[in-house]
């Protein structure tokens, strides 16, 4: 016999049927979402040739970009599943201004398939999401970053640190060019005071990655309170091809 639930799920469909986030199509009954099958299926697949360390776009094939070159890092090297740019751009657009937590959840989904596949980013022994500062996360109800690395632990079986906290520097910081991202997010994360991340080899995830200041300044603080490595894991990467 089948479920109430079942009958009010179907006239919801007819009523108010929903929508692919990328491309509008219908979606069909008893799909989830929030992108089509299609769509699903075709999120851009990260750059390539990418900085062999922060993974930024490359126009030619060479191992570093000119940010990573000849300098050491807190956060050794950094992942993203797929490109900013059509369904993975939808997603995010989606769950930061659209209030759609079930895109960060499907963004959580690709995540954790892409870092399967890359033995550079096993051994972790925890994730750490990038914090919100406190007033936006009241704004938008939840950190977009949290609800990535929570289908990341589901599927890899690690363990999720509540280890970050973020003091300052809550405002928007995608038009932000690389040196005025270094500037607002210089010093913003700390370790949360009980927090122990000693010995602790961390993987920090976080939604978009376009300069990598916000995962190298996370990084700067676990490493500074005694963790043993740091690597970086966002869904998508940002940005224009990196000389």
């Amino acid at each position: 016999m089948l479920r109430m639930g079942f009958w009010t799920e179907a006239v919801l469909h007819v009523v108010l049927p929903r929508a692919c986030v990328h491309c509008r199509q219908d979606l069909a009954f008893g799909d989830d979402g929030p992108l089509c099958p299609a769509c699903a299926a075709g999120l851009p697949p990260a750059p390539d040739p990418g900085c062999v360390r922060c993974g930024a776009a490359l126009g030619v094939r060479r191992d570093f970009c000119g940010a990573c070159t000849g300098r050491l890092f807190s956060c050794r090297l950094i992942r993203a599943a797929c490109a900013h740019r059509g369904p993975a751009a939808a997603l995010v657009h989606a769950f930061k201004f659209r209030g759609l937590p079930d895109a960060a959840r499907a963004a959580g989904r690709a995540l954790a398939e892409d870092l399967a596949r890359r033995p550079e980013m096993g051994g972790a022994d925890a994730l750490a999401p990038v914090p919100l500062h406190p007033r936006r996360a009241r704004e938008r109800g939840y950190n977009q970053a949290e609800l990535i690395a929570r289908e990341v632990a589901a599927s890899s079986g690690l363990p999720m640190l509540d280890a970050l906290e973020r003091r300052r520097g809550g405002g928007p910081s995608w038009r932000l060019g690389r040196a005025d991202r270094r500037a607002e997010l210089s010093g913003a994360f700390v370790v949360r005071p009980g927090a122990d991340v000693r010995g602790l080899r961390l993987l920090v995830i976080d939604d978009v990655c376009a300069t990598a200041t916000t995962l190298e300044e996370c990084a700067k603080a676990l490493r500074a309170a005694g963790a043993a490595d740091v690597r970086g894991g966002a869904f998508a990467r940002a940005g224009r091809f990196i000389s």
